[in-house]
């Protein structure tokens, strides 16, 4: 299912069991990680029977998709302030820090994103809808690149969305090594570097 297309309930009560089924589900990827994730166990801790958790969802791969629509919504937000910032006169570089630093102190904040994409990389099904979703980033963000260098053609902006796009998702799968404490610094800053020389590479 495309994260688009989810039919999201109306009612409030029946709203609010929904909302929690993904908040148990995001606790339970920080403590287990994806292997470790139930329809059986999501349902015990949201105090509600498993009918219930499949009324709302197909199962554990669903659910993951489901959250991943916020992730989408925050990255597409984060892109719109980059194209802002480029329009107001920043540098391209500034743009790039200011994305890798919001987005590195939200995941810092929501552990749980690191912890989903070990699983869909381990998952055929979720590998073809995160697929699907890094197009859907990638096309968003040739918009962003579109502003700071207009005179890339559209072929190109597409190449370096998707190196970006790419190297992006490779830093996400660094952090998970590291704990919740650790200075992560300096890998910030090596990541708006490597992202800089991925737009200035030459495209054969």
């Amino acid at each position: 299912m495309e994260p688009t297309q989810r039919s999201i309930p109306v009612q409030k009560r029946a709203l609010e069991k929904y909302e929690l089924i993904l908040k148990v589900s995001c606790e339970l990827l920080e403590e287990r990680g994806f292997a470790g994730m139930s329809t059986r166990e999501i349902s015990r801790r949201a105090g509600c029977n498993i009918a219930t958790v499949y009324r709302y969802f197909d199962g554990v791969n669903d659910i993951i998709k489901a959250l991943g629509e916020p992730f989408l919504s925050g990255v597409s937000e984060l892109f719109d302030q980059m194209s802002a910032l480029l329009i107001k006169g920043g540098s391209l570089e500034s743009a790039v820090q200011l994305f890798i630093e919001v987005f590195t102190q939200e995941l810092k904040q929501n552990r749980w994103v690191l912890y989903g994409e070990a699983g869909v990389m381990s998952d055929p099904d979720l590998i073809v809808w995160d697929q699907q979703l890094m197009q859907r980033i990638e096309s968003k963000l040739s918009g962003v690149l579109a502003v700071a260098l207009p005179e890339k053609s559209p072929g190109d902006l597409q190449v370096i969305s998707f190196r970006l796009v790419r190297h992006w998702k490779n830093y996400m799968r660094i952090l998970i090594e590291y704990g919740e404490g650790e200075d992560t610094n300096w890998l910030a800053k090596d990541t708006i570097q490597t992202s800089m020389a991925l737009i200035e590479a030459k495209i054969v």
